[in-house]
C-alpha cells in the first residue's frame, strides 16, 4: 500500500502540477497524510499510450477488423510465437500461437472471400504459414522450414478473387500460394546467395488499375505483373540499400525505407519524392490516412518519423519508445486510421487519431529528451542544483526545491555524460562532448573554463568525480575505448591511464571516506567491475558480476555500523549486486524484483536508521532498498524507464532527496525512511 500511494502521487503531482514547486501546491499534495513521498517539483511526463507490455520482444505487426467490427492485432515475437492482441484495450485474444522455431520476421493479414480472414507469418526458420487467427489453428504451410530466412510477404487478391499471398527469402526466391493451388516457385532473381541486404516486395495496382509486383532487392526496384513474371515493366536504381516496402494510401503509389535513413515515393513511372530524413536506417513503413492527409509513418532508431507524401520533411516525429522500434501498421479505431508499434522496450502502443492530430498540429520535433543528469553535493555555500541534458545542445540546470531553471549551458553539441565535480575555484559542471573531449564550467563565475581534458579516443560514457580526505579534486572517466583515466581537475592533468576491460567501459565511480581510504571503479560490457588505486593500477582480479552487461555502479564509502565499505553493480539481467570493497567478494544474496535492465543506481547512509540504495530499471520502477538486509523498502512506479539517479542529504536526519531523470523528463522527491516506516513490506 506504501508503494501504491507514493506511486499515484507522483503521477497525480506530475499531471496536475508540473514544474510547481511543492510550497506552491496544495496540502494534501504536497504532504499527504501516510505517505512516505513528498515530490519537490516535477516535470515528468511518462506516456499514456501503450497498449500492452509483453515478456517477449516483437519485431512484426499485423492488423485487421473482424467481420463483427472489432479491430484486432496481431503481434509475432522473437520466439517464434504470435499474440493476437485487442488494440482497444490491450488485452490477450485466445492463446499464444506456438508458430514458428525462429524470429516472426513478417506478418500479413487478409481476407478470403467468405470466409473471414487468414494471419500469415514469415520466419527466421525458413517457413511461411497461413493460420485462422480466430481458432489460431493452421490453414497450410505456404513455405517448409528451411535453412534460408523469410525477407517479407505480400497480398493480393487475384483474377477470380481469391487470395494470393506472396514469400520471398534471404536467396530472393519468391514464391506464390493460394488455396486452390497450394504454393508455387514463382521466380528467383539472379545474384550472390544468401543476400547479404534486405529484399522486399508489396504489390499494388498502377495508375491505369493493373496489378503490380514491386521487388526491392538491395539497390534495385523491379515492376512486373505477379501473375506472369517473365516481363519486367520496368527498373530503377534505388539511392541506398533497401529495408522495407510498402504501399502507400495513394493510388499507384508505393514507398521504400533505406539504409540510409530515407524514404524514397515511386509509381510505374519511376521516383517521385525522396523524404529526408529520419534518425538512422527504416526498419519499418507503414500507410495511413487522418483526415484529408495520406500520411506515411518510418521507425528509425527509437522513434517514428511522420510524413505527408505531398511534403519532403516529416509533419511530426512520434516520440516515446526507450528501445528501437521494430514494427509498425495501420490499425483501425472506430472507423478512423491509426498507428500501433513495438520495440525492443517490450512495449506496443497506439497512436490514435487524436494523438496523431495532435502531433501533426505541433508541427514537428518532439520535446527534447533528458537522458543524462546529475545532482550537486550540498558543499554548504552553494544551493543544490541538478543539472539535465539530452538531445539538444546544452545543459539547464534547476534548482533542486524550487523546480526552477537557474540556467542554461550551451555545450554546442548534445552531451554524452554529465557530473558536477568540486574544484578548489569552486563548483564545476563537467560534461564530455561528442569529440570525446571533457568541459568545465565554472557555477561561480558562469563561464566556460579552457583547455578541456582530452584523451579517450571514443565516446566517453560515465563521469564520476571525488575529493579526497587530503583535498584533492580528482574525475574519474570511462570511455567506449574500453579505458578509464584519472584527472586532477585543479591541474587539468592526466594522472592515470588504466585498461584492462575487454569491452566498452560503461559505467564508473569514486569515493572517499574518513578512514582516508580512496575507492576507484570500472564496470562494463564485458559483464565486470574492476577497482583500482594510483599506486599500483589493478587491484587484485576483476569481479565477475554474471549479470550480463554492468550499466551503473555506485560506492557506499561510510556505510552503517555493522557494513563494510561496498559497491552496488546493476545488470541487464534486472539484479543489483552488493560486493565487499575489502574482501572482494560478495555480500548477501543478488538484490531481485526489477524485470528489465537496471540503468542506475546510487547509495547513501541515513546515520540514525542505516544504508541504503535506490535502483531505476528499464521496467519504470524506482526501487529503495536496505542494504544491510537486503529488502525492498518501497517501489515507486514512474511509467517510463529512468536513466540517472542521484541522492541528496535533507535537512531531516531521517529523509533523502532523490532526484531521477529519463526520456520522460525529471523529478525530485523527498523520502521519509523512518524506523517505524522500515517494516513496511
Amino acid at each position: 500500500m506504501p508503494s501504491r500511494l507514493a506511486s499515484l502521487q507522483l503521477a497525480y503531482a506530475s499531471l496536475r502540477f508540473p514544474r510547481v514547486p511543492r510550497a506552491r501546491m496544495p496540502a494534501e499534495v504536497a504532504s499527504p497524510p501516510s505517505s512516505r513521498l513528498a515530490v519537490l517539483w516535477s516535470q515528468w511526463t511518462p506516456p499514456v499510450n501503450v497498449l500492452a507490455k509483453v515478456a517477449i520482444p516483437v519485431h512484426s505487426l499485423a492488423a485487421w477488423t473482424t467481420l463483427e467490427g472489432h479491430p484486432l492485432l496481431a503481434a509475432g515475437d522473437e520466439h517464434g510465437g504470435i499474440e493476437i492482441i485487442d488494440p482497444v484495450d490491450g488485452s490477450a485474444v485466445g492463446e499464444r500461437i506456438t508458430a514458428h522455431e525462429g524470429v516472426v520476421r513478417c506478418l500479413l493479414s487478409a481476407t478470403r472471400p467468405g470466409q473471414g480472414p487468414v494471419l500469415v507469418s514469415g520466419s527466421a526458420d525458413g517457413a511461411v504459414r497461413a493460420w485462422d487467427p480466430v481458432h489460431g489453428t493452421l490453414i497450410d504451410q505456404i513455405h517448409q522450414p528451411a535453412g534460408i530466412w523469410i525477407d517479407d510477404l505480400s497480398a493480393y487478391r487475384g483474377a477470380e478473387d481469391e487470395l494470393a499471398v506472396l514469400a520471398v527469402n534471404g536467396c530472393a526466391e519468391v514464391v506464390r500460394w493460394n488455396e486452390r493451388m497450394g504454393a508455387q516457385d514463382l521466380l528467383a532473381l539472379p545474384g550472390e546467395t544468401p543476400r547479404t541486404s534486405k529484399v522486399a516486395l508489396t504489390t499494388f495496382e498502377d495508375e491505369a488499375g493493373r496489378r503490380r509486383l514491386a521487388i526491392a532487392d538491395g539497390t534495385s526496384l523491379t515492376f512486373m505483373d505477379p501473375e506472369d513474371c517473365r516481363h519486367t515493366a520496368a527498373a530503377f536504381d534505388l539511392p541506398s540499400p533497401v529495408r522495407a516496402l510498402t504501399t502507400t494510401t495513394r493510388a499507384g503509389q508505393i514507398a521504400a525505407g533505406h539504409a540510409d535513413g530515407t524514404v524514397t515515393l515511386w509509381g510505374i513511372a519511376g521516383k517521385t519524392a525522396t523524404l529526408d530524413t529520419a534518425a538512422g536506417p527504416v526498419t519499418s513503413l507503414a500507410a495511413l490516412t487522418v483526415g484529408s492527409r495520406h500520411l506515411l509513418a518510418a521507425c528509425s532508431a527509437n522513434d517514428i518519423a511522420l510524413w505527408s507524401t505531398e511534403q519532403t520533411a516529416p509533419a511530426a516525429l512520434l516520440s516515446g519508445h526507450s528501445a528501437p522500434v521494430t514494427a509498425l501498421t495501420r490499425v483501425t479505431l472506430k472507423g478512423s486510421d491509426a498507428l500501433a508499434s513495438a520495440s525492443l522496450d517490450n512495449t506496443l502502443r497506439v497512436w490514435d487519431p487524436k494523438a496523431l492530430q495532435k502531433a501533426l498540429g505541433a508541427g514537428s520535433p518532439a520535446p527534447p529528451r533528458v537522458t543524462n543528469g546529475a545532482l550537486a553535493r550540498d558543499d554548504h555555500t552553494s544551493p543544490p542544483w541538478f543539472a539535465l541534458s539530452g538531445s539538444h545542445p546544452s545543459i539547464d540546470v534547476w534548482d533542486v526545491a524550487g523546480g526552477t531553471v537557474v540556467t542554461s549551458v550551451p555545450t554546442g553539441a548534445p552531451p554524452a555524460a554529465v557530473a558536477w565535480a568540486q574544484r578548489t575555484q569552486g563548483r564545476t559542471l563537467l560534461w564530455a562532448d561528442p569529440d570525446h573531449r571533457i568541459h568545465m564550467w565554472d557555477a561561480g563565475t558562469k563561464t566556460h573554463l579552457p583547455d578541456p581534458l582530452e584523451g579517450h579516443i571514443m565516446r566517453v560514457r560515465a563521469l564520476a568525480p571525488l575529493t579526497t580526505t587530503n583535498g584533492r579534486h580528482l574525475l574519474l572517466s570511462g570511455s567506449d575505448d574500453y579505458t578509464a583515466k584519472l584527472w586532477d581537475l585543479d591541474t587539468s592533468s592526466l594522472l592515470c591511464d588504466w585498461s584492462g576491460h575487454f569491452l566498452r567501459v560503461l559505467a564508473v565511480a569514486a569515493a572517499s571516506n574518513h578512514h582516508g581510504q580512496d575507492w576507484y571503479a570500472t564496470a562494463g560490457a564485458d559483464g565486470t567491475v574492476r577497482l583500482w588505486n594510483l599506486e599500483d593500477g589493478a587491484l587484485r582480479q576483476p569481479l565477475r558480476c554474471m549479470q550480463g552487461r554492468i550499466h551503473a555502479i555506485g560506492i557506499n564509502a561510510s556505510p552503517a555500523s555493522g557494513m563494510p565499505p561496498h559497491l552496488a553493480s546493476a545488470g541487464q539481467d534486472g539484479t543489483i549486486r552488493l560486493w565487499n570493497l575489502l574482501e572482494h567478494c560478495p555480500l548477501n544474496e543478488p538484490l531481485t524484483g526489477h524485470t528489465g535492465a537496471v540503468r542506475a543506481v546510487t547509495l547513501w547512509t541515513l546515520e540514525a536508521l542505516g544504508s541504503f540504495l535506490a535502483s531505476a530499471s528499464d521496467d519504470g520502477t524506482i526501487r529503495i532498498w536496505n542494504t544491510l538486509t537486503g529488502r525492498c523498502l518501497l517501489l515507486i512506479a514512474t511509467g517510463s524507464p529512468v536513466q540517472t539517479l542521484s541522492a541528496h542529504p535533507s535537512p531531516s536526519p531521517t529523509r533523502i532527496v532523490l532526484a531521477f531523470a529519463g526520456e520522460a523528463g525529471a523529478a525530485t522527491l523527498e523520502l521519509e525512511l523512518s524506523e517505524h516506516q522500515r517494516k513496511t513490506p
